[in-house]
């Protein structure tokens, strides 16, 4: 168990260096906030949990548990709904003669069709962004 949070925590620590270098302030400063308020969620639903239980001294464990759960999920929800990984698979710039590969994500774009008058809903996933 001790492995797995090292593991989670390593992890964790390489996804914020690597996006807060490749991301705008704004973006990190959602992802923080989503983060605090999640673990701040997490703790009260811990000690919601922790409440119900028969002897509540012997479940304290319960708070950081939810907290940290809370973060994890904030920070991915901060995450998925910034834009910070609004990347294709591969990007090619042909004027620097760079490539770079990345995981895509799915993008949501809202678009008014005129012929029935109604806002649609499209996603859609950058496979190849080429730059020339």
């Amino acid at each position: 168990m001790e492995k797995l949070r090292k593991i989670a925590v390593l992890a964790m620590v390489f996804t914020f260096l690597t996006v807060s270098t490749a991301c705008a302030q704004d973006a990190m400063n959602r992802t923080l906030r989503d983060s605090l308020y999640g673990g701040l969620i997490g703790a009260l639903l811990g000690t919601a949990v922790m409440l119900l239980t028969d002897n509540p001294d012997d479940h304290l464990s319960y708070i950081p548990t939810g907290a940290a759960v809370g973060v994890l999920f904030g920070a991915a929800y901060g995450v998925a709904t910034s834009g910070m990984l609004s990347t294709a698979a591969a990007e090619i710039d042909t004027r620097e003669g760079s490539v770079s590969l990345a995981m895509p994500t799915i993008s949501t774009e809202q678009l008014y069709d005129e012929k029935t008058n109604e806002v649609e809903e499209i996603e859609r996933i950058e496979l190849v962004r080429l730059t020339f």
